[in-house]
């Protein structure tokens, strides 16, 4: 049974994995990765959104965005769009929070 209005979210060391059916199989996955600033600041720079293929064109991709860059602000982080599909996310939003939270990235969040 799929379940794109209900899915289960995974959080793993380095990503963000998302099921929408019983078959165990990461329908999308969120790459992101931990900084911390010199100033102190904790932030998450999202890498690359990923659906597989025979998940794709059910909007997974922008739920898996929302619940993560939301999981981000819960635990604290500042948000670094690397991910293009994550950057156009936040610029569509009517929510400002993301925005709001967003630095630009820099050399050291692509080591």
């Amino acid at each position: 049974m799929t379940s794109t209005d209900n899915p289960k979210f995974i959080h793993h060391d380095g990503y963000i994995g998302m099921m929408v059916d019983d078959s165990e199989t990461l329908a999308a996955h969120e790459v992101y990765k931990d900084h911390q600033a010199a100033d102190g600041t904790k932030q998450r720079a999202f890498v690359s959104t990923v659906v597989d293929e025979n998940y794709r064109g059910a909007g997974l991709a922008g739920k898996l965005v929302k619940y993560s860059l939301d999981d981000a602000l819960e635990r604290g982080f500042r948000i670094i769009a690397i991910c293009p599909y994550v950057k156009n996310w936040i610029e569509k939003q009517d929510d400002p929070r993301y925005a709001q939270a967003s630095d630009t990235p820099r050399p050291e969040h692509f080591e």
